[in-house]
């Protein structure tokens, strides 16, 4: 799972930061701080949303300080970039089942707050990778469930091929399977720990 959303646009810093501010009000997303990166480089906008903490803390307050609280506004190689916190990463937690959905509504909030302060395309999926084992039964769910559902990718034995393992695992920090990583047209791309049909469906446009 990636441990931050990133994205793109072609519009300055300042102006990103504007649309950003707006959709955070729109969402009653608290501004709480702002601070320039050195030398012009970008721009951090700290953020908050009450609610958000109360239900994590109530749930596990061990998980408190993965709360996606900052957004990172730069430059880089003549783009802006965007980068907020992935909500998702919560979801690891012990009693996720109290948090679910505060979880789904940081990762709706946050994720159409950068949508629009890129005020670029939605991304589309380039390519879909599983990473899978022969003897993995998830894995095997999982790649009968993409095939049902037509949606092509590329099928990759880590087992059988140490190379595509260790690429995997500097992907992710993670060593189990399945994992599956959605790549974008943008150059952007997500990974998808274990079989999570939810989030599969989310990104791939599968019916549930």
């Amino acid at each position: 799972m990636n441990i931050a959303y990133i994205r793109k646009t072609d519009k300055p810093i300042k102006e990103v930061a504007e649309r950003l501010k707006e959709a955070f009000a729109k969402e009653k997303i608290e501004i709480v701080g702002e601070r320039e990166l050195p030398d012009q480089k970008g721009f951090l906008l700290y953020f908050l949303k009450p609610e958000w903490f109360a239900a994590v803390a109530e749930g596990d307050q061990n998980l408190l300080g993965l709360v996606p609280s900052v957004a990172l506004i730069r430059r880089k190689e003549e783009r802006t970039v965007i980068g907020i916190g992935n909500p998702q990463i919560l979801a690891g937690g012990p009693n996720v089942d109290d948090i679910a959905s505060t979880v789904e509504e940081m990762d709706r909030a946050l994720r159409g707050a950068m949508q629009f302060a890129s005020g670029a395309p939605e991304p589309k999926v380039e390519k879909v990778t599983l990473y899978s084992t022969k003897t993995c039964p998830y894995c095997r769910m999982e790649k009968d469930y993409l095939e049902k559902h037509k949606v092509a990718f590329d099928l990759v034995m880590v087992d059988e091929d140490r190379a595509a393992a260790e690429a995997m695992i500097r992907k992710s920090g993670q060593t189990g399977v399945p994992q599956t990583e959605v790549r974008f047209d943008d150059g952007e791309s997500e990974i998808i720990m274990g079989f999570d049909r939810d989030r599969l469906n989310e990104l791939l446009a599968i019916a549930a």
